[in-house]
């Protein structure tokens, strides 16, 4: 039969497990909030913005079907635990463990009073993914014989990724673009019908924008140049986002996934050569998607990680401290080369950034106890932004977010599990290359959460709350020991 014997139920699940981490990069690169709005592979450019006829952009049947495998996944894979199921690894704390479930509570008292149903109903099914993804690696995958296969549908998912993003660099945008040029030659796209979003009013086209559509016949410049600003400057724009909603979601998930890429191909086994060649290309495939997205936290992120990684090198602490400044010194050089310009012109993103941050603080502020309801942060945005400020969905930070959208309470929940965990893992000695490699990547999407949303990116949050949950649980000084899941 399918899975008649113990190793053959155990390989099901770590294939349910792979496929779901596969789909999820594939398919769920946008916030969940937005699922109802844009296609799975969506860069702006949706129907509904562009005034097309309408037709069905909902994500929701895919992501009920991945919650679905996500589900079968947990059913079988919790079915192979002995009894007491839930005992806890050792090296775990209680508190840690459990404080996510104490934080998906306040989550749900927040939801019965906030201002939007639909948008916290779909924000608090997605969080508990997340807790099911948690407890998945903490108490299943850490004890599975092959754990680490299950992180090849990650990998996969990641290579499919920097393929789209490289078909983007070379030619894919462009297309896009030109695709955009031709619907409004022929009319299909009517500019004075598509809304300009609040706060888009008066901006001027950038100048290099300008000069690309300068070279255009006349009449379709002039509609172009009719279009919202944020619409212009995204056809325009050189930066890839892969099968994310935008390109610092791919940055993430390059800084995720990356090094947990690498750390498989290299792996121990036959072709030695042949992975260290296949992972040596992959890396530079990878760093030079995530130089050309744009993101220029995932640049600073980047460095963070490289002068960690020069720390595991088996040399002596002086040695290993001269490598990471030099790394961290050239790496900021080329930083401030690559964006002088961009800060030039006042670092527009930043200043935009510290905007939605005073605004989640106000909010939580007013809202102290259960905020305006998960994942409701653009309401709470629309009463305290500035006439002339950017408007955004989310609050560029994940732990303000919980602040505003769930009160202080859920603040303090996020931010103590997630600081706790990173507490844990950075005491820990590792000296597996896979397991050093799930902890650069953890560092990265902890990072990341001070300027982005990955929690609210399935693709993002998914494989993150799985290797945490699993490297928490994890002995320090072997891996894969076990042979039958205990």
């Amino acid at each position: 039969m399918f899975a008649d014997t113990p190793e053959q139920k155990d390989r099901v699940f770590l294939i349910l497990t792979g496929v779901w981490l596969f789909t999820a990069l594939f398919l769920f690169g946008n916030p969940v909030i937005l699922d109802y709005l844009h296609s799975p592979k969506s860069i702006g450019f949706s129907a509904n913005l562009l005034d097309l006829p309408a037709q069905n952009n909902s994500n929701v049947r895919p992501y009920l079907g991945i919650l679905a495998v996500l589900g079968l996944a947990c059913v079988l894979g919790f079915s192979r635990l002995t009894k007491p199921k839930l005992q806890l690894p050792s090296g775990v704390p209680k508190w840690l463990a459990w404080l996510p479930v104490a934080w998906l509570g306040w989550q749900l008292l927040s939801y019965s009073q906030t201002e939007d149903h639909a948008m916290s109903l779909a924000t608090v099914i997605h969080f508990t993914s997340c807790l099911a993804a948690f407890y998945l690696g903490l108490f299943v995958l850490s004890r599975m014989r092959l754990a680490k296969l299950a992180l090849w549908g990650a990998a996969l998912g990641l290579i499919f990724n920097l393929v789209d993003a490289c078909v983007e660099k070379f030619g894919g945008l462009e297309l896009t673009r030109n695709n955009i040029i031709e619907k409004l030659e022929s009319r299909e796209i009517d500019p004075p019908k598509i809304r300009i979003q609040a706060g888009g009013e008066g901006k001027i086209i950038p100048l290099e924008i300008e000069q690309q559509i300068a070279q255009l016949p006349p009449e379709t410049a002039a509609k172009i140049r009719q279009l919202p600003i944020e619409l212009v400057k995204r056809m325009y724009s050189t930066r890839l986002y892969g099968h994310m909603f935008y390109p610092n979601a791919l940055a993430g998930v390059i800084l995720l996934l990356l090094p947990v890429s690498i750390a498989l191909l290299v792996g121990q086994g036959r072709w030695h050569a042949l992975r260290i060649s296949l992972a040596t290309g992959l890396g530079a495939v990878g760093l030079a998607c995530l130089y050309w997205s744009g993101s220029k936290a995932g640049w600073l992120i980047a460095l963070v990680l490289l002068g960690t990684w020069f720390l595991y090198l088996p040399l002596s602490r002086k040695l290993k401290l001269g490598l990471a400044s030099a790394a961290m010194v050239l790496g900021l050089t080329g930083f401030a080369v690559k964006y002088a310009d961009y800060f030039d012109r006042g670092a527009t993103s930043v200043g935009a950034r510290f905007g939605y941050w005073g605004a989640a603080v106000q909010s939580a502020t007013e809202k102290p106890l259960l905020g305006t309801g998960p994942g409701t942060f653009q309401l709470a945005y629309k009463r305290h932004r500035t006439p002339d400020a950017e408007p955004t969905r989310l609050t560029h930070n994940d732990y303000l977010q919980q602040a505003s959208d769930s009160g202080w309470p859920g603040f303090a929940l996020y931010a103590a599990f997630i600081g706790g965990a990173g507490w844990v893992l950075a005491r820990r000695r590792l000296d597996d290359p896979l397991l050093i490699a799930v902890q650069l990547g953890l560092l990265a999407w902890l990072l990341q959460g001070f300027v982005e949303f990955g929690l609210y990116i399935p693709a993002l949050a998914w494989p993150a709350w799985l290797m945490l949950g699993w490297l928490l649980a994890l002995p320090t000084n072997r891996f894969d020991k076990s042979t039958v899941t205990e």
